[in-house]
């Protein structure tokens, strides 16, 4: 059945320059448009202001990580209807200049830490360590960054120890480009206490073993591996408002039922770079 129409709403991404906006969107828009719904794609600051904006505007859409979006749908219940079409994971990374850290406990809490925007899904993410470990929940030192290419630069310019984002494990990103180019250290983002995290039964986060090195042009030639990381990922997830906020037998909550159906139906990006990038998360 065709939906109505629903003119003048919007598909929250994320930066100008990022995979939301440029990637996934593009899809979800494509997904929309095949019933009739005109939604189209704007920036936003990330996962935690797109789930805001949705709260507000429960026609939107949104794009987000589920980690995130997943506190908010607790913290809001009956609020947010959140579809898992299974169109890839984005992974927790942690970088430093210096060689003697190799894991994000016991650092000093007068340690510089860089991060993106405080209204990103990466600070959201960082937020929720810190709740699970009292050195990390201690942490004074933290300065917030347009995005994490920025953050990564300030570790480089040796303005912060550590930088901490969420990104999809892409090694020909510009952020993982600058960090190789820059010889930083990868930290591991794993512990057992995150991944029990579960909501309504779905596992929230999962071990995945990424490559985060590209062996480069000679290291192909003679047989070099990639250089890789155990992290934790979580899946990126496409969430509206819930239906039941709409009145029984309205039009508008059939319609609202339609979209959600409809956000199932988003395909992975493809293309360019996307079948290697969504094949780097080996579960372990």
């Amino acid at each position: 059945a065709m939906a109505a129409t629903a003119a003048g709403h919007s598909i929250h991404a994320g930066s100008a320059a990022g995979s939301y906006t440029n990637d996934f969107c593009p899809q979800v828009e494509q997904a929309l448009r095949a019933e009739f719904f005109e939604h189209s794609c704007a920036i936003s600051e990330g996962s935690g202001d797109n789930a805001a904006k949705v709260l507000a505007t429960p026609t939107d859409v949104g794009i987000g990580q589920m980690d995130v979006i997943a506190d908010v749908a607790d913290a809001n219940p009956g609020q947010l209807a959140v579809v898992d079409p299974g169109v890839g994971l984005e992974c927790l990374y942690a970088v430093t200049s210096q060689r003697n850290i190799s894991s994000l406990s016991g650092l000093s809490p007068r340690m510089p830490v860089a991060l993106p925007s405080e209204l990103s899904g990466s600070t959201a993410t960082f937020r929720f360590l810190q709740t699970l470990d009292d050195q990390l929940a201690g942490m004074r030192n933290i300065s917030y960054h347009p995005g994490a290419l920025d953050a990564v630069q300030s570790v480089i310019d040796g303005d912060a120890a550590l930088a901490f984002f969420v990104q999809f494990p892409n090694t020909r990103n510009e952020v993982f480009t600058t960090i190789n180019d820059a010889d930083l250290t990868f930290v591991p983002v794993v512990n057992r206490q995150i991944l029990r995290r579960e909501v309504d039964g779905i596992q929230v986060y999962q071990p995945r073993e990424v490559e985060v090195t590209p062996p480069g042009l000679f290291g192909r030639l003679t047989g070099q591996s990639a250089d890789t990381l155990l992290t934790t990922c979580t899946p990126v997830v496409l969430f509206t408002g819930a239906a039941g906020q709409f009145p029984e037998g309205s039009i508008e909550r059939d319609d609202q039922e339609a979209l959600i159906g409809q956000l199932a139906a988003v395909q992975a990006p493809s293309g360019g770079d996307w079948t290697d990038i969504l094949r780097n998360a080996v579960g372990v």
